[in-house]
């Protein structure tokens, strides 16, 4: 192997991966995995910028919207809380999906459900590349937080003087309830890159402003006692069928995000050193909620009691009007990563890779005015504390990985190996405070929780072509994890006393892999792949207590981890200029952490608690196509069945039978593009999923209502100009047929789009 090879692989390891094409000897940089047993044993989607052109892409998400079997819960654009859910993992287990920006973890394993998205906007939809998905932990590469999968997000490597201005504009209409108006927001982005000698450098700027549909949608049930007549509600049902009255919504999230990156590459002979640093500035308000109650008179009733005029008792709240309160955040944050890729040894047959991650909460602070300015008791109501304010201290994580492979073990050109160590540290500390929001003063602690996990990973993966015809891949990874220093609560003078404590925890366990392919043909492979994975607990699940008036959220320090078996068979064809790919799954696990919300009184209570045996089973069809039929029409088609079923809980065993929620058995996703002229693509796609549940008792069965998980159909167009060399101009429309539909909050409406962009090169 010489230089030229030496340094190509060792760049193939920075931010591609290795997939297979017709024979395992062919290799192409494909994505940011070290070894290419990752993309291999497992299946696998890629699209590029160039593919996802008919996407309305304001947001980093985006770009896997319409990939096999997926789906993000964005609910509006610039959505900090953009779930994600892959396979049996539904979007509210984001702790068993990883999503990674050139190896920078994105993924936020402190908390789960809607608090645990993974941080989209630290990466600006114009900085894309390609986008890659791995499905299932069928790699030892990556731990039990691969469950779901991996989304591998690429990022343009400087390779030559290029400026980028863009900038979009959307507007979405709006008409549910009382509230019927239009919601507009816009992007713009500019970006630099060059490369000086060995040194290349990126820079970017991405801002993002927008206003949301109003997120949630204030109902009440019928109660006894009355209080002031009023008119403007809606008579309705909640998700459980449960007549409600509607009195109002929550108005926009007003969002504001701004983010500063840089990225450098450079080479030292057949070594590569690569830095990046991303800050964001992200602000949210929630200042314009709306209370449809009036009197006759016409004037707005804040009362805690009404009635309507047809004679229905309710309460705005069982706790007051602090419902029509006003929100608002602000969060900044910081992520660094500096790694080292190379050759190793005279001969250069082997590669490493050093990449050290830091992820570091600067601030975020949420504040809540306990009732809304215009209410007679906003005044009396701040001076008794009865606003919030939540911070999160020694917040961040930490991460260290180090990778070496070869491709010819021994000399052996048919045998590979790739063995590597990891390690990670997260850390969640949140203080909530009662408040005075006029004042800006803080109250007596609602309760400090937090703590930290630690794990140490070993793994090892060998590949051996025993035959022509014959692959086969076996791995194994071994995981130390540890929960330390969590508490609840303090005193006064802030120290922590014994009791309030938790036990420290020390876990590990091994996951084996095995993968076993037959090459039919040149062009046709079957493939088995089985693993085991274990999924650890996160700091919320562990350590996070809260104690509000309206929701009570208790943690579990003792959880078990989850531990599942994962199969996977796929047959896959490939086309000229396309592939054909089919694959069944089946997914057991044991002890599958979910988020449980129960009222009591009024209040919800949020527990973490483990339902012993949920088994999935499915089947995946996927067909991608340029030039069909030798054409210029282009496709990306897909289509899959998920059955989630709970079929042991001891803690309740008449769920046993139901549906695992938020997972539909149906999901299917359509791109396509045509050139009508030599400057001008026509693009259209079509997202379409079943409906779920969103309770584990599976009684939320209402469809088109807050709080519902509808099935919907949403259809969008674009049209792409090259106007000149360097202008690119489009038009786009998203829900064209305004298709109303719930994922517990509403979807977006239609929703327009223009943009602009000029590249100087």
């Amino acid at each position: 192997m010489n230089k030229t090879s030496h340094l190509f692989l060792g760049l193939s390891l920075l931010y591609g991966g290795i997939t297979i094409a017709e024979e395992i000897s062919t290799i192409t940089v494909s994505s940011d995995a070290l070894f290419r047993d990752t993309s291999i044993v497992s299946p696998t989607s890629k699209i590029t910028v160039e593919e996802a052109m008919g996407i309305n892409m304001t947001t980093t998400e985006d770009i896997v919207s319409h990939e096999p079997n997926l789906i993000i819960r964005k609910r509006y654009i610039g959505d900090s809380n953009g779930t994600i859910g892959i396979r049996g993992s539904n979007m509210f287990q984001t702790t068993r999906t990883m999503v990674t920006a050139d190896g920078l973890p994105l993924h936020y394993l402190l908390q789960t459900s809607f608090s645990g998205s993974p941080r989209w906007s630290l990466v600006a939809p114009d900085e894309l590349e390609s986008a890659e998905i791995i499905y299932g932990p069928f790699s030892a590469e990556y731990g039990g937080n691969s469950m779901g999968g991996v989304v591998k997000l690429k990022t343009r490597d400087p390779k030559k003087r290029r400026l980028v201005l863009q900038g979009s504009l959307f507007s979405q209409d709006y008409d549910k309830l009382e509230t019927n108006e239009h919601f507009n927001g816009g992007k713009a982005f500019a970006s630099f890159e060059d490369k000086f000698g060995d040194l290349g450098l990126y820079l970017s700027y991405n801002h993002l402003e927008n206003d949301s549909q109003p997120q949630t949608q204030y109902a009440a049930k019928a109660s006894g006692g009355g209080g002031t007549v009023v008119q403007g509600t809606t008579a309705g049902v909640e998700e459980h069928g449960t007549p409600v009255t509607y009195y109002g919504d929550s108005g926009p999230d007003h969002v504001t995000t701004d983010l500063y990156k840089l990225k450098a590459l450079y080479d030292i002979g057949d070594y590569q050193v690569r830095g990046s640093i991303a800050y964001e500035n992200r602000k949210k308000e929630q200042d314009d909620v709306n209370n449809y109650l009036t009197d006759a008179a016409g004037n707005t009733v804040w009362d805690d009691k009404v009635t309507t005029t047809s004679g229905t008792n309710f309460k705005t709240s069982s706790f007051g009007s602090s419902v029509f309160q006003e929100r608002s955040q602000h969060r900044e944050s910081l992520l660094l990563g500096l790694g080292l890729t190379g050759p190793l040894g005279a001969d250069g047959d082997w590669v490493f890779d050093l990449y050290a991650t830091d992820f570091e909460i600067l601030k975020d602070e949420e504040e809540r005015t306990g009732r809304n300015p215009a209410d007679p008791t906003f005044v009396a109501a701040n001076t008794a504390f009865k606003g919030r304010l939540t911070e999160y201290n020694n917040t961040g994580w930490k991460t260290f990985d180090a990778k070496v492979g070869t491709e010819n073990l021994g000399s052996d050109d048919n045998q590979r190996l790739s063995v590597g160590y990891n390690y990670s540290k997260y850390e969640l500390e949140i203080k909530p405070f009662r408040y005075n929001s006029i004042t800006n003063t803080k109250g007596a602690t609602r309760g400090k929780s937090g703590g930290e996990t630690f794990t140490h990973a070993v793994f090892a993966q060998w590949g051996w072509k025993f035959n022509p015809k014959w692959d086969l891949s076996l791995g194994l990874r071994y995981d130390d994890w540890r929960g330390e220093n969590g508490f609840f609560d303090d005193n006064a003078d802030g120290q922590i006393t014994g009791a309030e404590k938790h036990k420290d925890r020390h876990e590990t366990g091994f996951s084996p892999k095995f993968s076993l392919a037959h090459f039919i043909t040149d062009k046709t492979t079957i493939r088995y792949s089985l693993a085991r994975a274990l999924r650890f607990p996160v700091t919320e699940e562990l350590y996070q207590n809260v104690n509000e008036a309206l929701q009570v959220s208790v943690a579990d320090a003792n959880l078990k981890p989850e531990d599942g078996i994962f199969q996977n068979v796929m047959i896959e064809h490939r086309l000229d200029d396309g592939l054909l790919r089919f694959n069944l799954f089946y997914e057991d696990v044991n002890d599958a952490i979910f988020s449980q919300n129960v009222t009591i009184n009024g209040a919800t209570l949020r527990t973490f608690l483990p339902v012993d045996t949920v088994k999935t089973k499915g089947a995946e069809f996927v067909y991608n196509q340029n030039h069909v039929m030798g054409t210029a029409f282009n496709t990306r088609f897909n289509i899959s069945y998920t059955d989630a079923e709970i079929t042991k809980n001891s803690l309740d065993p008449s769920l046993e039978g139901n549906t695992f929620p938020r997972l539909p058995n149906w999901r299917a996703n359509l791109l396509v593009d045509y050139p009508l002229t030599e400057k001008l693509t026509a693009h259209s796609g079509i997202r379409y999923a079943s409906n779920s549940y969103g309770d584990l008792d599976n009684s939320d069965n209402e469809e088109e209502v807050f709080g519902a998980q509808d099935e919907y159909i949403f259809v969008n167009t674009k049209l792409n100009w090259q106007a000149t060399k360097t202008t690119q101009l489009s038009v786009g429309v998203d829900n064209i047929f305004n298709e109303e539909a719930y994922v517990h909050h509403p979807w977006p409406s239609r929703t327009f789009f223009l943009e602009g962009k000029i590249v100087f090169e």
